[in-house]
Parts: C-alpha cells; sequence; structure tokens
C-alpha cells in the first residue's frame, strides 16, 4: 500500500521523501539508550538536527559527536553519512541490481537524476562502479590515516577513528568523532591534511568525472597510445574539463587569497611557518567548498577571509557527486553568459561545444533560487538572533551549501535559529535536484502563447 503511493509520487519528491525517511530514522536510532552517550544531555531536538546534517552531509552540529554519541551511536552516524553521500534510492538500486532484481523504469528516472546523470546507458554498470569505487577510495583513506591515528589512540579506536574520518571525507560530510575542536590539533600534519583534501576533492568533483578521467586513462594505457598531457585532456568530456577547471581554479583562488589575507595574522596562521600556511590555506580552500573540516578556529579569521569563504562555500562542488552548492559548472556556465552578452556574442560556447539555452536557463534559476532560499533564510536568522551579520551569514551559508562550517556558533542559536538551520541543509541537499526536476518538460504538452513583442527598459 505505502509502496504504491510512492510510485504514484513525482521523481522529485520520492528524492525527498527518500532523504526525509532516513533522517526520520536516523533521529530515532539516534535517541536510543544504546546510541547515547552517559554524559550526553542530548534531547530529541539535538538528534534530529544531527540527522539531519549526517544525512544532507553538512557537518553543523548542536553538540560533538564523541561526546553525544556511543561507539554504536557513531556507527550509525557513518551510516548515514554514507547514504546522504550516495543517496538512498542509488543504494537500494544498487542491491538490487548486485543481486539480480530488477527496478522500474521511472525508479531508474529517480536515481539519475539524483546522481545528475544524463543518459541511462550501461546504467547498471554505472551504478555497481560508484558502489565498489567508493568503497575502495574509503578503505584507502582509512589505511592511509590508520599511520596516523593507531599511534594515537590505539588499534581499535584508531582504526574507527580514521574509518569515520575517510567516509566523512569522501562523502563531504565534515563529521568527526575527535570533539568540538575538530582536526585542529593536526593543522600541521601532513599525512591527515592531505588525505582528508584528497578524499574531499574525489568526492565532490562527481562520479561522472573520475569515471571520465579514469576510462580514458585506461584506454590509453590498453591501446599503449603515446598521448601527450594536452592531447590527453582533449579526449575528455566538455563537462569533465568545466569541472576540473573551474575546480582546480577555485582551489588555487581559495588558497592564494587566504594565505595572502591572513599571512600576518598571529591568531589564525601568523605564527605558523611557510609550508604550514600554504597546506593550511590549500585545506582551508577544500573544505570551504562543502566538506566542512577545520584545521583553524574560524572566529579567528579576518573579516575579508570570511566573506571570500561565503563566495567559496556558495559554490560548492561539482555535480553528481556528494558536494552541495550551486555547483561549480553552474557558476561557470552564468560567467560564460556574462562573457557572451559583453562581447555580444549569441551562442554560448566551451571547449569547441555549444551549450543550449535551456542548459543557461536552468543554471541561472539554480542560481537564483538557491540565493532566494539564503536570502530568507538569513533574514530569518537577522530576525530571531542577536549576532553580528557576517557570523549569521556564514551560517546560513555553510547550511545551504551543505559545507558544516561553523564559527562556533550552530549551539548558540535559538530552537528556531537552529530550525532556519535545519531546513536550509535539507534544501541545500536535495533543492538543485528538485529545481532541474521541475524545469523538465512535463507529459502534456504546454501550449506556447507569443504575443507582440515590446521593449522593456534594464540597467
Amino acid at each position: 500500500m505505502l509502496s504504491n503511493k510512492f510510485r504514484k509520487l513525482s521523481i522529485s519528491a520520492r528524492i525527498a521523501f527518500s532523504f526525509a525517511s532516513v533522517i526520520f530514522i536516523g533521529s530515532i536510532l539516534l535517541s536510543l539508550p544504546i546510541s547515547t552517550a552517559a554524559t550526553s544531555q542530548n534531547t530529541y531536538f539535538d538528534n534530529l538536527f544531527t540527522a539531519v546534517s549526517l544525512t544532507c552531509v553538512t557537518g553543523l552540529s548542536t553538540t560533538p559527536v564523541s561526546e553525544s554519541y556511543t561507539v554504536f551511536g557513531q556507527v550509525i552516524c557513518i551510516v548515514l553519512m554514507q547514504i546522504g553521500g550516495l543517496g538512498l534510492m542509488t543504494i537500494i538500486a544498487t542491491i538490487l541490481m548486485r543481486f539480480g532484481k530488477k527496478i522500474s523504469y521511472t525508479d531508474t528516472l529517480a536515481v539519475k537524476e539524483a546522481l545528475n546523470r544524463d543518459k541511462l546507458g550501461d546504467f547498471k554498470k554505472y551504478l555497481l562502479s560508484i558502489f565498489k569505487y567508493t568503497l575502495i577510495i574509503e578503505g584507502i583513506g582509512m589505511v592511509l590515516l590508520s599511520f596516523r591515528f593507531v599511534p594515537d589512540f590505539g588499534l581499535a579506536k584508531g582504526l574507527f577513528t580514521s574509518l569515520f574520518l575517510a567516509v566523512s571525507g569522501f562523502c563531504n560530510a565534515g563529521f568527526d568523532n575527535m570533539g568540538a575542536s575538530s582536526l585542529q590539533n593536526y593543522v600541521d600534519d601532513p599525512l591527515v591534511n592531505l588525505v582528508i583534501a584528497t578524499l574531499i576533492i574525489l568526492g565532490g568533483i562527481g562520479f561522472s568525472v573520475w569515471f571520465d578521467v579514469t576510462h580514458n586513462v585506461f584506454s590509453i594505457i590498453k591501446n599503449k597510445k603515446k598521448l601527450g598531457f594536452k592531447k590527453m585532456y582533449s579526449l575528455l568530456r566538455p563537462h569533465t574539463r568545466l569541472a576540473i577547471n573551474m575546480s582546480v581554479t577555485l582551489l588555487l583562488a581559495g588558497t592564494m587569497m587566504f594565505m595572502i589575507v591572513e599571512w600576518n595574522n598571529n591568531s589564525s596562521i601568523g605564527t605558523f611557518s611557510v609550508g604550514q600556511k600554504v597546506m593550511t590555506s590549500f585545506f582551508h580552500s577544500v573544505t570551504m567548498r562543502t566538506a566542512g573540516f577545520a584545521t583553524i578556529d574560524y572566529a579567528t579569521v579576518l573579516p575579508f577571509s570570511l566573506l571570500f569563504s561565503i563566495f567559496l562555500m556558495f559554490i560548492g562542488g561539482s555535480p553528481g557527486g556528494a558536494a552541495g552548492g550551486i555547483k561549480t559548472t553552474t557558476f561557470a556556465l552564468v560567467i560564460l553568459l556574462v562573457i557572451n552578452e559583453i562581447r555580444g556574442q549569441n551562442s554560448i560556447n566551451y571547449a569547441r561545444h555549444s551549450i543550449p539555452v535551456e542548459t543557461i536557463r536552468r543554471a541561472i534559476v539554480v542560481v537564483f533560487s538557491f540565493f532566494a532560499c539564503l536570502m530568507i533564510g538569513f533574514s530569518i536568522l537577522l530576525i530571531v538572533e542577536e549576532q553580528p551579520f557576517v557570523v549569521l551569514l556564514f551560517e546560513a551559508v555553510s547550511a545551504l551549501g551543505t559545507v558544516g562550517v561553523s564559527m562556533n556558533l550552530t549551539p548558540e542559536l535559538s530552537r528556531i535559529g537552529q530550525t532556519v538551520l535545519i531546513v536550509l541543509m535539507f534544501i541545500g541537499r536535495i533543492g538543485p535536484i528538485t529545481i532541474f526536476l521541475s524545469l523538465a518538460r512535463k507529459k502534456h504538452r504546454v501550449k506556447e502563447r507569443v504575443y507582440a513583442k515590446t521593449n522593456i527598459l534594464i540597467g
């Protein structure tokens, strides 16, 4: 009965319902006595907030995970992050396909849209590859991190901490089980910084990107072709090149900007060595794009660094992965549109391909929708909270972009303010998908109405 009602829902409603169901079940499981630490003061609302943040792979929390939950509770946290990163429908479809079960065409469409995949061809292989490579990458990350955390915490706790951080990093969740200071105790540790940063980048670049890259690399190796880097790069799909180009540009810009501005700020990185300044700035640029880890206290950085961080959080990662934000390619398309308007060029071109007008329109709607949601949520926070303007804006963008970095504000907010963050996190995780589906062509034909042209003054 319930399954029949679920099948009657629209694809966007199915995705939203699947996330909401996981959040509700997760909040119940985190509230069980077996999940709750003896010293925990969590209410059900705190557990609900954490479940939303875990499933929406954000990283904000009202109380630290390590102080609130037992090992069993932390295992629930890992499961919620994994489901949130890959999507419940993706996991279910993968399991069914693994055991030879068939899924309906509409369910396949729902998973396709959840992954931002533009085609259905070879879908079973694609899903199984996502599941397999996710486990492989997280496994490698866990092994590498264990070289640091096993000596620090012992075998059992060290391995569990490594697993928790590997899953959290790849899923861009930003959660840790080490206390309220996140990774600040490892700000000068190259192994922890580089492994976590690599996991974040791989999880946030999008599944289609690293499948395209690995496919071309294996193809070149198999055929024993000797190609230069430029020629190899040109074989990649335009989407892959745009996502990589934007990601590299934003990573470099974020690293340089933070390092230059904070160079002499003794409260943040001013007392660090040159190498530590570069590494901390790079990690900051990576995590601000949607991960939520922190190796420094963001309450100590300068206002301009906060403003530029807000810009990075709003853009986020790339489509089809665990990242949030408006996405790198969406931002790039809007920039290309502006450049072409200045040049007086009608078509939007990239990598010797013309981009359909419908795609550009969707990009504009996504940006506007995100901005509108941000302004509504931010305005409510300004009304109900007595906090500085930039601090509240930082928190709101962090929630909507599913980033999860905080200036230690989340626990201090009122229940109304925390509820606003819950809504923003949920919208940020499913919003782009829902917006895209709402723009998709419906089954019934909409009658176009064309009237006499008129001119409206702008600018």
